[in-house]
């Protein structure tokens, strides 16, 4: 009896140990590759966010330089100014006597749409000088939304 456990020790070759190693190696590619995908998706989210913040935070700029221009005399339709070193993109429209809509644009890539802001103001001056008109910014008036009951109305 111990002869023939003897030979058959003598007679394996490893295969078990073979196809034990090439399972391992099996479920550690594996783990990598889904470790990949995921890692995939989490850098395009990223790059998502991270082209949406530059777009919001521009959008916001415009607003703000366009509270800092001055405006010619006010009319219905949309009045733009545009900074090109800087890719800020401005407009403005009366709404009534007191409120102005101001409307600033953010980029957010080609093939994408532009994200837009709006904001609520009124006129720092009360008459138009030669100079043009200064506006003020309403308490509360930064918005997401066009308030404006036609949607077509809302872009320049």
């Amino acid at each position: 009896m111990l002869r023939g456990r003897c030979e058959l020790m003598a007679n394996q070759q490893g295969y078990s140990t073979i196809v034990m190693v090439m399972l391992l190696m099996l479920f550690g590619t594996l783990m990598l590759k889904g470790q990949s995908d995921q890692l995939l998706v989490q850098v395009k989210i990223y790059a998502d966010e991270r082209r949406y913040f530059h777009a919001y935070h521009q959008a916001l700029s415009s607003l703000s330089w366009a509270l800092s221009q001055r405006w010619l005399a006010l009319n219905r339709e949309w009045q733009c100014k545009k900074a090109e070193n800087h890719q800020l993109s401005s407009c403005i429209r009366p709404l009534n006597n007191t409120e102005i809509l101001i409307r600033g644009e953010g980029n957010m890539g080609s093939n994408q749409p532009l994200l837009v802001l709006f904001q609520l103001a009124g006129r720092f001056d009360n008459q138009s000088s030669g100079e043009g008109i200064k506006l003020q910014p309403l308490p509360h008036g930064r918005i997401d939304f066009c308030p404006l009951k036609v949607p077509a109305e809302c872009t320049p």
